[in-house]
C-alpha cells in the first residue's frame, strides 16, 4: 500500500464521517502529503484513494467485472472511448466534494461526465493520466407544485425528464434527443427544439447546486450568487461541478411534427425553401425546422409547438418542393416533447465523430456557396457505403430566441446572442472506428476554413459559436463577446480561487485557453 493511501486512510475517515466537513480541513489534516511527480503517478494515486474510499463505485481496467468496459464505451462517440485511470460514480454532492479533495491533493487530472454526449475527446473523457467523475447516478427528480420548478440531478437525460414531467402534465424546454444529458446541455447554452419560443436551454434554469473546487457546495440563482448563476448559463465547466438543476416548467406542451426526405440534387430549391421558411418564423415563434443534408438524401423536419388542424403558413415553402423521395419517414404526428425526441433522435451506429459549428446571418446565396464547398470536400472522403457520412444541418434561430433569454427576469445568460435572425450550421463527420483519422480530420479542417472564410468575406459571419455543437479547437468563449468573457473570467477567479478547474480539468472550453 502506498504511503499516500495509508495517510488518507488515517485522516480520510474524518472527512467521510461528517457530510458537511469542509474540504479545507481535509487539506490541513493532510498538509504533509507528498504529491507524485508525473501525471500517470498522480492519476494512479487518485485512483487508489478513490477505490479505498468508495469501493466498487470506482472501476478500473484491473477489475474483473464488466464495469470498466461499460464506463469506457459510455460516451456517444467512440472518439471519446479512451482508457482512463479510474471512473468514480458519486451518489451525492458530498461524495463529489470528497472526490475533488482527493483530486486536488494528488494533483491528478480529471474530467466530469454526465452522459458523455459531447464528441470532443477530453471534455468528458481522459487517458490513463486522469480520472473521471461520472455523474450518471445523480438521477434524482422532484417537482414543486406551487412554483412549477423541477429539480433534477445532473445524471438525468432529457428523455427521462420529459417522460417524468409529462406524467405530471408539465413540460420543460430541453434537448431535442432523448439521450442528451441535462448537465452538458444547460451548461453549454443548449438549443431546444423550440428555441424561438422560450429561448435557450440555459434560460430555463432557475437555480444550480454546485460543488466548488474548495469542496464547498453552494446554490445560486437570480437572487443568490447571481454572478455565478449567470456565468453558468453557457459558461460551461469553468466554475465547479453542477450536481442539480432547478428548471422552470410549463403546462404540457402539445407538438406537431413530421420529417420527410428529399432528393439531394434539388438542393437549390431546398435552400430557397429553408430561407423562406426562416423568414416566416420571425412572425411565428411556435415554429421550428431543420434541414439536414447528406450525400444521399436531405431530411427536413417541420416542428410546431401546438397541434393546429391546418398546416401552419410558415411551412408552405416546403410544400412547394417536388423532390420528396417517399412518404414521410415520420408521418405528421400530434405528440409531446417526449414523443418528438423519440421520433427525431439521431442514432447512427457507434463510430467516431468530429463536429464544428458556425453562426451566420440568413442569406440564400451564402447557403448555396457553403453547399458547394461541402460537396467538394465530401468528394474527397470514402463513400457512404464505407460508413462515412459528412452531413450538415441548417438550424434557424430568430431574434426572439435572444430576447427570450434577456426578458425572462433572471438576469440573462453568458452567451451574448445578437437579436438578429441567424442560422447555426452544424457540420458532423461520422466514420467507422477503424477509419483513417488523418484523412477525415484533414477534410473537416478544410471544410471549416473554407466555410468560415466564405461567410466572413461576405460580411455574414457572426461571432457566436454554440458550445454544444463546437469543435474543441474553436474559440467558443471569445464568441460570447468581450463583456461576457470578462465576466466569466472574474466569476471563475472568484469561485475557483485555486484554479482547480483550470489547472487540473482535462478539457473543455476553459478560461485558461483564452
Amino acid at each position: 500500500m502506498s504511503a499516500l493511501l495509508k495517510l488518507f486512510r488515517l485522516s480520510g475517515t474524518h472527512l467521510l464521517s461528517a457530510t458537511n466537513m469542509k474540504h479545507s480541513l481535509f487539506l490541513r489534516q493532510n498538509s504533509t502529503m507528498s504529491v507524485p511527480k508525473t501525471d500517470l503517478e498522480r492519476a494512479a494515486a487518485a485512483r487508489d484513494l478513490l477505490k479505498s474510499t468508495f469501493g466498487q463505485r470506482v472501476t478500473t481496467f484491473d477489475d474483473a467485472a464488466s464495469g470498466p468496459y461499460v464506463a469506457l464505451t459510455a460516451p456517444w462517440s467512440t472518439t471519446c472511448h479512451t482508457r482512463s485511470a479510474a471512473y468514480f460514480q458519486p451518489v451525492s454532492p458530498t461524495e463529489v466534494s470528497t472526490a475533488l479533495s482527493i483530486i486536488t491533493k494528488t494533483q491528478s487530472k480529471f474530467a466530469v461526465r454526465a452522459t458523455g454526449h459531447n464528441p470532443n475527446p477530453g471534455f468528458s473523457s481522459t487517458y490513463e493520466d486522469g480520472v473521471i467523475i461520472d455523474l450518471h447516478r445523480l438521477d434524482t427528480k422532484s417537482f414543486d407544485e406551487e412554483t412549477g420548478i423541477a429539480s433534477v440531478g445532473a445524471g438525468n437525460t432529457w428523455g427521462e425528464v420529459y417522460t417524468w414531467l409529462e406524467g405530471k402534465g408539465r413540460s420543460v424546454m430541453g434537448g431535442r434527443y432523448e439521450e442528451i444529458g441535462v448537465a452538458g446541455f444547460c451548461l453549454g447554452g443548449g438549443m431546444p427544439g423550440f428555441v424561438n419560443l422560450r429561448g435557450m436551454g440555459c434560460d430555463q434554469v432557475r437555480g444550480f447546486e454546485v460543488v466548488l473546487g474548495d469542496g464547498n457546495t453552494v446554490y445560486c440563482s437570480a437572487h443568490v450568487r447571481p454572478d455565478l448563476y449567470r456565468a453558468l448559463k453557457g459558461g460551461g465547466s469553468n466554475f465547479g461541478v453542477v450536481t442539480r438543476f432547478d428548471l422552470q416548467t410549463y403546462p404540457l406542451l402539445k407538438t406537431q411534427y413530421t420529417v420527410s426526405l428529399y432528393k439531394p440534387d434539388d438542393y437549390g430549391n431546398i435552400v430557397k425553401a429553408s430561407v423562406d421558411a426562416h423568414k416566416e418564423m420571425e412572425h411565428d415563434p411556435k415554429a421550428a425546422y431543420f434541414t439536414n443534408v447528406h450525400r444521399d438524401f436531405v431530411a427536413i423536419g417541420q416542428l410546431y409547438a401546438d397541434t393546429p388542424e391546418e398546416e401552419p403558413k410558415v411551412f408552405e415553402p416546403f410544400k412547394k418542393l417536388e423532390s420528396m423521395m417517399m412518404a414521410p419517414v415520420v408521418p405528421k404526428t400530434d405528440g409531446t416533447l417526449s414523443t418528438l425526441a423519440q421520433a427525431i433522435g439521431h442514432r447512427p451506429p457507434k463510430g467516431k465523430r468530429v463536429i464544428f459549428t458556425i453562426s451566420t446571418q440568413v442569406d440564400q446565396d451564402l447557403y448555396l456557396a457553403i453547399h458547394n464547398i461541402w460537396q467538394d470536400v465530401t468528394a474527397t472522403l470514402p463513400s457512404s457505403a464505407d460508413g462515412t457520412d459528412l452531413h450538415y444541418t441548417i438550424q434557424p434561430v430568430t431574434a426572439s430566441a435572444a430576447r427570450a433569454g434577456r426578458d425572462n427576469g433572471t438576469g440573462g445568460n453568458a452567451l451574448g446572442l445578437k437579436e438578429v435572425s441567424q442560422n447555426w450550421y452544424v457540420f458532423t463527420l461520422e466514420y467507422p472506428k477503424n477509419g483513417d483519422d488523418s484523412v477525415h480530420r484533414t477534410a473537416m479542417d478544410s471544410l471549416y476554413e473554407q466555410v468560415k472564410k466564405t461567410a466572413e468575406e461576405r460580411g455574414l459571419l457572426l461571432d457566436f459559436i454554440c458550445p454544444t455543437f463546437a469543435d474543441k479547437r474553436q474559440d467558443v468563449l471569445r464568441g460570447f463577446g468581450e463583456e461576457n468573457v470578462g465576466m466569466i473570467k472574474e466569476v471563475a477567479a472568484k469561485y475557483d480561487g485555486d484554479g482547480v478547474f483550470q489547472k487540473l480539468q482535462y478539457g473543455g472550453f476553459l478560461v485558461r485557453d483564452l
